[in-house]
């Protein structure tokens, strides 16, 4: 018999400033036949976006289409492309974090700022319910944050930048 709590106490704890402690599909054959169907197929829709009529993942979609809106205009007034039709306000943090965003030294460090902004809004959602279906989805939207998180290095990230700027460098002797 499946038991959504058995299965998330088996789980390892998830840190932000760990790596992830298991791939996704990892974490998906661990969760078929250990959670209610229903569980699963939520679990499973979580990488296409589907939120069905869940509130949790209602409320986690209206968040990250906030979160995105907010930092997609202070990008757009830094760079003077500000609609007067596009006033649309944001609470105070999310301005806030916005604005640290689009004020950080380089993308790396905007993008973690984000990350970890979605991933402790994921742990306030848990609360003292460690066991509840909210709890479940929580630990696998943190997963694929940590998952996300594990790919951006600076290595990487300088290596991408190399080659950018190899292609412009032969694209401006080329004219």
């Amino acid at each position: 018999m499946p038991s959504r709590y058995y299965f998330l106490s088996s789980l390892p704890m998830l840190r932000f400033t760990d790596a992830a402690p298991l791939s996704w599909d990892s974490f998906l054959y661990q969760a078929k036949g250990n959670i209610s169907e229903g569980d699963y197929a939520l679990i499973c829709g979580l990488s296409e976006n589907k939120v069905g009529h869940n509130g949790f993942l209602k409320q986690w979609q209206k968040f990250n289409s906030d979160l995105n809106g907010a930092i997609n205009a202070k990008r757009r007034e830094s760079l003077g492309r500000t609609d007067a039709k596009s006033t649309q306000s944001y609470s105070y943090e999310i301005e806030q974090l916005c604005k640290a965003a689009v004020n950080a030294k380089d993308p790396l460090e905007a993008e973690m700022l984000l990350m970890r902004c979605r991933y402790e809004y994921l742990e306030q959602k848990i609360g003292f319910d460690g066991f509840s279906q909210t709890a479940l989805l929580a630990y696998a939207l943190q997963l694929q944050i940590l998952i996300r998180k594990d790919l951006f290095t600076v290595e990487s990230g300088n290596a991408e930048y190399q080659r950018l700027f190899g292609i412009l460098q032969k694209e401006m002797k080329m004219e």
